[in-house]
Order: C-alpha cells, then structure tokens, then sequence
C-alpha cells in the first residue's frame, strides 16, 4: 500500500511539473513591459462621438467585452470601424463566432471583432485606418445568443498573423482601461474621430504607399534602404496631385524610380508604379 501511495503521489507530481513550469514562465507576464510599450492608442470601433454600453460578464468572457448601443435600442447593422490602424489578417466564418475579422496593429497587438452582420466589409490584406469601416453589428454565430451585439478582444502575440482567445488582453479605449468580471460601463463616447486627411499619419522622415487615391490603405512606410520591406512594385497614389509643403514624396529621374526626403510637389492623380527603393539625397 505504502508503495502504491507513492507511486500515485509521484504521477501526480509528474502531471503538475509540467504545468507549473508553464504557469512561471507565462509569455503574458515576461512580456508585460514589451505588451504596454507597444499597446496601440486602440479606440472605440464605432463612429465619433456615438455612445456604446459594455459589458465583460464572468470570467470566462473577461476580458472580452461585449458591446451594444447605449439603452440597447436595437445594434442591428450600426457600422463596425477598425479600432486602430493596421493590416486585416482573418476573415472567417466560425460556428460559434459567426463572422470574424482580426486586425494586426503592429507590436504584437491585435483586435477581433465576432457576430458581424453578412457579408463582411473588410478584405485579408487590407490596409486599414482607426476609422475604416470592417463590417457592421450582427447575431451571426450560435454564441450570439440570437441578440445583436459586438464581441470585441484586444490581443497580443509578439509574432504571426493569427491569434486565438488565449492571447486575450484587457481592453483600452481612448487611453482607459475596461476590464474586470462583472463589470458594465452604461455609457462610453467613440472619440475613434478623424482630423486630419488620411494621408497626413505617415511618420516624419518616412515615404509611405498608399492602395487609394485618398491617401488611405498605407501598403507600406520606408526610412530606409531595405529589400525586405516589400516596397516594390506599388501604385503610389501619394495625396492624389495636391500640392502638400513638407511631405516626402516619391520621384522618378530619368535613371528610375528613386525617393527624395526633402521634395516638394505631387504625384500626378493616376498614381505611379514604384519598381524599387531607394534613398538619396536628390533625384
């Protein structure tokens, strides 16, 4: 008997080594320094100014929220925006979910937004701003419970393009924190609000591309010399022909396609095909 106590002891031992390993080395507590520097000025992912009810539930929601609009009037449809600048990296459709998108913000820190109505805005690949609009407020997925309503995650992965509800995070809006079991906010104001023209948030001292001939859709920022960034071979729409003091451009020379940090001027309207890149001093 003494040996068969010993014996089950040890197996269980065995069993909590492992996990007791895993829980002292959590990837969410090692990073934590790296996670807040690099968390994203994340917004509300509904128009300026419109005013939403959150609410986090149990702990096996937390810290997710679920979003209606304030007094839950009826969400059905209300716009979707992405909550931060970046690159969509899912759509899908899940049992559960319903329709998915996820949104890489850079920095490891990611958002995901379930329930969405049919058929999804968003696109893999695209190139989105705080305020473009993905998709819209739905019941989609069984774990909708049949009401209309977003269910929204912040997350973070130092690296790849998919995440899953492991990599979960509190919630920021506007700077503020929105977590915790059991917790409900009544009335929280989108300041996910615009300023300035789209084309203006490209980083001082960088060239940036751009899919649309707005100046939406940043495909790509460059500083400098590197292949790997993947520049090449984009139509550059700069800010479509307008003249902007101060803002760095794309040049061609007779020799090719070259970037100028000091230029003044414009592309033309159409948009140009740029074939490399390359910083100098002058075209």
């Amino acid at each position: 008997m003494r040996r068969l106590i010993l014996a089950v002891l040890g197996l269980a031992l065995f069993a909590l080594g492992p996990w007791a390993a895993s829980a002292a080395a959590s990837p969410s507590v090692a990073t934590a320094p790296a996670e807040a520097a690099a968390k994203p000025a994340f917004q509300m992912p509904f128009p300026c100014g419109t005013q939403w009810q959150l609410n986090s539930y149990d702990a096996g929601h937390d810290p997710a929220l679920d979003i209606v609009a304030k007094g839950n009037p009826g969400s059905d449809g209300k716009p979707v925006l992405a909550s931060a600048p970046g690159t969509v990296t899912a759509v899908y459709w899940d049992a559960g979910a319903g329709n998915v998108v996820q949104i890489r913000h850079g920095g490891g820190w990611f958002s995901v937004y379930y329930h969405l109505e049919s058929p999804v805005v968003a696109k893999v690949g695209q190139q989105v701003a705080a305020t473009t609009r993905i998709g819209s407020i739905g019941r989609t997925g069984a774990n909708s419970g049949g009401w209309a309503h977003l269910h929204y995650e912040q997350r973070y992965l130092a690296s790849g393009d998919f995440t899953d509800e492991s990599h979960r995070r509190p919630v920021h809006f506007d700077g503020t924190l929105y977590t915790g079991v059991g917790s409900e906010w009544k009335s929280v104001t989108s300041a996910n609000c615009s300023t300035t023209t789209p084309w203006q948030n490209c980083p001082a001292g960088y060239v940036c591309f751009y899919q649309n001939a707005d100046g939406t859709g940043s495909v790509c920022r460059t500083d400098r010399d590197d292949s790997a960034l993947g520049c090449g071979v984009r139509k550059s729409y700069f800010n479509n022909g307008m003249v902007d003091p101060g803002y760095d451009r794309v040049r061609v020379n007779g020799s090719g396609p070259c970037l100028e940090r000091t230029a003044r001027g414009a592309l033309p309207g159409g948009g140009l095909t740029v074939t490399a890149v390359r910083w100098v001093g002058s075209c």
